[in-house]
């Protein structure tokens, strides 16, 4: 037996080959990942949702400038149906936003889907950019998770994953054990190997349906699995000949592996690439005959999963797997509120120190969030830590992540490794093979700006001169100034972010600065929504599962105090009744403009008397000196020719052939949007979803003792709360007037990738003093 220690400074041809492989797939891969998270995740309808969107390099976590708008979509998951949708402003990596949840939504559960042009795109296999929430009318209406696992499926599926890929006779094997329900949850078993229908050892899962057992086979043995509920399962297939590699530790120095080989007699070059996100950071050279341990230096890794494969003299891979590595790479949070106790309305602080693994202080961007447990669904347990180390990392739905990075958890990262091994090395994505079908597969289809073109309204009738082809941009606020610019030759332009960014809030104006004859008109293509329609249907969904668990509330909490006694207003529209109300007060200017500057000739004539009057008349010696214009509305005698048809002043005759009562319609009154923007040559498109500040309670000697309820479930809410030097940032807010448990947690990241999670909790008891 030969036992060595490799380490991966030396390189060779080969070498360079295996780490280029990779790397020239990643070369160019300049892509994002986004992570949303919401101020909570239950709801009741007519209320704020708040939510902070990450928009991140997808190798390094740094946080990212390519793209300048977030399209955001309210999904119903029932019917696949789009609720809501609109675009924000993306800036230096993040956003923060809003939506209403209207009363007319359906209670139940929906899914807010995030997406940029550099991260979503045709070659994505599955998408997981969303969060996960319950909408209901009444938090009353909430049903205790504990109903989920009556519901739970009974189905069993029982797969076996040998660590490194194959199972090899004569030499000590690791297998690994997955058992799930036919709904994807884990289901804990037991049972038995047999060899030649003896049994040789027992096993059962240790986390989450999983489990793992080392057994050496004979080449001329037979074996299968006996499960406690008497159903057998064979093993994958036996190879006589074969390399196996297993891992022996892992920790925050090196990686230990173990390659061992069933043929002894022959000596050949091995070689152990280790990559993470696409990056190659060592490749091992060994010299195999029956056992070779290699060591990995891990210092330089950045925390999450990386890939382990093992190469032949030929370059083909001959053994994977998958291990995590550096936990100890993030942001350190501590949280410490002032006191666990508040009474109502009373004021809490919390300081807030970040630091890196080596305990120096970080400027780090936070999102924080101080919310009523109630409205807390403690059964999903993603982050931001889960989302960037795993969901997004692996192609799969992952039961419980949340499991993996709470150090109360003794057993997380054994059952993390567990994790890796019954994921299988072919659904990292940025496995080799995954890069390829990337690759091949990668098409970008959304933009950071609408298309336009300004041409003739008849493309037919050709101008006799070349023209300026000038557009001007512009929004109903005067303060928000305008852009003027002139298009390409053949007519094409775009409305970029900046202008989005202009009409943030409201509605852009594009109007072609052109003379009236021939007639220029400006044409848009804003088909973001329906593409990311057509494309997200053909993916599948990437969200964890949710852990099946009873929540139990403390005493405080089952005292619901909630706003079902007060009266909610509608919304109010003041207007005359008889006109048309545009919300926007540019289009109320040109409605008023259209009415001012009608060109409209019709006149009624009163010969008829005042409750008869009749429109248009023909014959003028009956009617001079009693005519009017008609009233929008009003009644009117028209007269019929021959076949029926109404009469006008260009009549040739004075005879006719009867009269018939119409209500009268001035065509240029009560326009719709659609009519007036054709009417004035105009295009419009909205802008950037508006801005809203979070309410902040405040209370002083003489607010504290007001009379009118305070029901607010969400205490906190700030998306961008920014650390100084020392990593310090202290924040104020004032209690509720619900005697409850509050949670609060912060996320964080910072200029070097680093993530980070911090929960904490608090407890409103009592009145005031």
């Amino acid at each position: 037996m030969i036992s060595e220690v490799c380490y991966s400074q030396a390189k060779t041809n080969i070498a360079d080959v295996i780490a280029d492989n990779i790397q020239t797939l990643t070369k160019n891969r300049h892509l994002d990942n986004v992570y949303i998270r919401t101020s909570k995740n239950i709801y009741e309808t007519q209320e704020d949702l708040w939510f902070k969107a990450y928009v991140l390099d997808s190798q390094s976590f740094i946080p990212s400038l390519r793209s300048k708008i977030l399209f955001v979509q309210l999904i119903e998951d029932q019917t696949d149906k789009v609720v809501w949708e609109e675009k924000y402003e993306i800036e230096n990596g993040f956003v923060n936003g809003h939506l209403y949840i209207d009363d007319s939504l359906k209670p139940g559960s929906y899914s807010l889907a995030v997406y940029s042009s550099a991260s979503f795109y045709n070659g994505i296999k599955s998408f997981n950019s969303t969060a996960k929430i319950n909408i209901l009318k009444s938090i009353n209406d909430k049903v205790n998770s504990q109903n989920q696992a009556a519901q739970k499926e009974t189905g069993l599926s029982f797969t076996l994953f040998p660590e490194g890929g194959n199972i090899v006779s004569g030499i000590q094997n690791k297998i690994a054990f997955k058992a799930l329900d036919s709904k994807g949850f884990p289901v804990d078993v037991s049972g038995k190997l047999y060899e030649n229908n003896i049994s040789i050892l027992d096993f059962k899962s240790a986390h989450a349906g999983m489990g793992s057992f080392l057994f050496k086979p004979k080449s001329n043995s037979k074996y299968h699995i006996e499960l406690s509920n008497k159903i057998n399962y064979p093993l994958p297939q036996i190879f006589a000949q074969g390399t196996i590699l297993h891992l022996l530790s892992n920790d925050s120095n090196f990686a230990v592996f173990k390659v061992q080989n069933s043929d002894k007699t022959i000596k050949k070059n091995v070689f152990l690439r280790v990559q993470s996100r696409g990056t190659v950071y060592s490749v091992a050279i060994g010299i195999l005959e029956d056992e070779l341990t290699i060591k990995i230096p891990l210092k330089e890794l950045p925390q999450g999963i990386s890939e382990v494969t093992l190469f032949n003299e030929n370059v083909e891979p001959i053994a994977e797997r998958l291990i995590y590595v550096n936990q100890q790479k993030k942001l350190n949070i501590e949280g410490v509120i002032d006191k666990s106790e508040y009474q109502k309305r009373e004021k809490a602080t919390l300081k807030i120190k970040v630091t890196d693994e080596n305990r120096n202080p970080v400027i780090a961007h936070l999102g924080i969030s101080v919310v009523d447990q109630l409205y807390i669904n403690k059964t999903d347990s993603r982050n931001i830590m889960t989302h960037y180390y795993l969901s997004s990392e692996l192609n799969g739905q992952i039961y419980d992540p949340g499991y993996y990075f709470n150090k109360n958890n003794a057993n997380r990262e054994s059952a993390l490794d567990l994790l890796l091994l019954t994921q299988g090395w072919r659904r990292y994505v940025w496995n080799e093979n995954n890069l390829k079908e990337h690759n091949a597969l990668f098409k970008t289809i959304l933009s950071d700006s609408i298309s336009g073109n300004l041409g003739l309204e008849n493309p037919n009738k050709k101008s006799s001169e070349e023209i300026s082809k000038i557009v001007m941009v512009f929004t109903s606020n005067p303060s928000k100034g305008q852009d003027v610019f002139t298009s390409n030759p053949n007519g094409s332009f775009a409305i970029t972010s900046n202008h989005l960014k202009m009409g943030e809030g409201q509605n852009l104006f594009i109007k072609p600065m052109t003379a009236e004859k021939p007639k220029y008109v400006i044409k848009l293509k804003d088909n973001s929504f329906d593409v990311i329609n057509s494309s997200r249907k053909q993916m599948t969904s990437n969200y964890p599962l949710e852990k099946i668990v009873k929540e139990n509330f403390d005493d405080t909490s089952k005292i619901v105090m909630r706003l079902n006694h007060l009266q909610k207003l509608d919304e109010v529209v003041v207007g005359d009744k008889n006109k048309k109300v545009f919300r926007n007060k540019y289009l109320g200017t040109l409605d008023s403009l259209s009415r001012l500057n009608s060109r409209n000739s019709d006149f009624v004539c009163l010969e008829g008397g005042p409750s008869r009057p009749i429109l248009n008349c023909f014959m003028n010696n009956h009617h001079e000196g009693k005519t009017r214009a008609p009233k929008n509305g009003e009644k009117v005698v028209v007269l019929l020719g021959k076949n029926r048809e109404i009469l006008g002043t260009d009549y040739p005759h004075q005879n006719y052939y009867g009269t018939r009562e119409i209500i009268y319609k001035n065509p240029d009154q009560d326009l719709t949007e659609e009519q007036l923007l054709q009417k004035f040559n105009l295009k419009m498109i909205k802008g950037y979803y508006g801005k809203r500040e979070f309410y902040e309670a405040v209370y002083d000697k003489v607010t504290i003792n007001d009379p009118f309820p305070d029901y607010r479930n969400t205490l906190f809410w700030k998306p961008d709360v920014i650390t100084n030097e020392q990593g310090e940032a202290v924040i104020h807010f004032y209690c509720s007037d619900i005697n409850a448990v509050f949670l609060g947690q912060i996320e964080a990241v910072n200029a070097a990738g680093l993530l980070g999670v911090e929960n904490f909790k608090l407890k409103v008891v009592g009145e005031r003093n």
